[in-house]
């Protein structure tokens, strides 16, 4: 009986997180477009991606840079609040002695 309590504990806890933060995400998306991608975006206009990438025989490695830049700024932090709450919660609730 103990782990279909814990198991219902879990179910619904995941489930009202996901809920809540799928909400919030549209926020984060606001967020990160007009205060953290549009100010670091700027870096990427400069001449001398061009030059770099001319010297790389045609490899844009400004482009590279910029969705490494993405990826880190906006998918890490989302995909980190969203399941990192989960992790702990659900450790505490299966391993509570």
């Amino acid at each position: 009986m103990k782990k279909v309590n814990k198991f219902v504990q879990s179910f619904l806890f995941i489930s009202i997180w996901l809920i809540i933060s799928s909400y919030l995400q549209k926020y984060w998306n606001f967020f990160h477009w007009e205060y953290i991608y549009i100010n670091l975006r700027t870096i990427f206009d400069k001449q001398i991606w061009f030059v770099l990438e001319k010297y790389l025989f045609g490899l844009d490695i400004g482009y590279w840079i910029e969705e490494l830049l993405r990826f880190l700024s906006y998918e890490i932090p989302k995909e980190t609040f969203k399941y990192v709450p989960i992790f702990f919660l659900l450790k505490y609730i299966w391993i509570k002695r």
